[in-house]
């Protein structure tokens, strides 16, 4: 009898004795002076520089300071020369080297052709400015045939 009582509790509690509130939730933009065309991601370098790193789909990744004040980003890397755009393909992913402070690495994923592949390349960031990447120390690590746009 005992076990049916703390059921029973248990079922009453469950139902009856938590208050139910709707959630109310406010959405702000978190930099609202910048603007990115077609944005499809955001990385942060763990390197203390607090600066954050937006991937343009056309092909470009743009830097700036980690403040909700900032009002300009920096063009860090075009590769709109070799980035093939169009639906699901373009410049599609960042990622930085756990020792990107002293070593300057990151990893990009991105769609070019002739033929139509994808391509992951690590670059190096300008030995002279912290701000832009050397477009030239591509080393491309794998590439992958895409017979399709998607």
């Amino acid at each position: 009898m005992k076990k049916l009582t703390l059921a029973i509790v248990i079922v009453f509690i469950s139902f009856y004795g938590c208050k139910t509130t709707q959630a109310q939730v406010t959405i702000k933009p978190a930099f609202p002076n910048l603007t990115f065309e077609l944005p499809i991601d955001i990385q942060y370098p763990e390197d203390g520089t607090n600066r954050l790193f937006v991937v343009a789909q056309r092909g470009k990744i743009f830097v700036f300071e980690n403040n909700p004040a900032v009002s300009s980003a920096k063009e860090f890397l075009d590769l709109t020369d070799r980035v093939l755009f169009n639906g699901e393909q373009g410049l599609l992913g960042l990622a930085f080297h756990p020792d990107y402070k002293d070593n300057g690495y990151f990893y990009v994923d991105y769609t070019t052709d002739n033929p139509r592949r994808t391509v992951i390349s690590r670059f190096q960031v300008s030995s002279y400015n912290p701000d832009s990447a050397d477009k030239n120390s591509e080393q491309i690590l794998l590439e992958v045939e895409q017979p399709y746009q998607n």
